[in-house]
């Protein structure tokens, strides 16, 4: 299944002198990643949704966690000038998703998340992002 994840109220683009990068984590690689610009960002991944007899899990090398507690990685982080250095992530949590509408979903849907890409202090969400701060839907193609 296609994920977006589209993000709206950015962090400022520079932090201490250094540009802030973000991207979303594959593996422990975060391919992708681009300077904050704009007024929203859109990051895509995959994942398979498989129907176990525990429920449903999600798998692929965008998702990350142990079974029931799986999520996607948004990194923040900053070019040392040797490559990519993560400062902070933030968990988009995938459990809090209705597992019969996971398990029910068709061909072609893309997972959509909408959240705010901002803390309460104006930096850079991270931590774990529940519900209300994240607002995921099934779009049906």
């Amino acid at each position: 299944m296609d994920v977006r994840v589209v993000g709206s109220s950015l962090p400022a683009p520079v932090v201490a002198g250094r540009e802030v990068l973000v991207g979303l984590q594959r593996g422990r690689e975060v391919p992708g990643r681009r300077q904050v610009d704009g007024s929203t960002m859109t990051f895509a991944a995959e994942l398979d949704v498989t129907v176990t007899p525990d429920g449903i899990d999600y798998r692929g090398p965008w998702v990350h966690g142990r079974r029931g507690d799986r999520f996607l990685y948004l990194c923040w982080g900053h070019d040392d000038g040797a490559g990519f250095v993560t400062d902070r992530r933030a968990k988009l949590l995938l459990g809090v998703l209705d597992p019969a509408e996971m398990a029910t979903s068709r061909p072609g849907a893309v997972l959509e998340a909408r959240l705010p890409l901002t803390d309460a202090h104006g930096g850079p969400v991270c931590a774990a992002v529940r519900p209300p701060m994240i607002r995921w839907t099934l779009v049906r193609r």
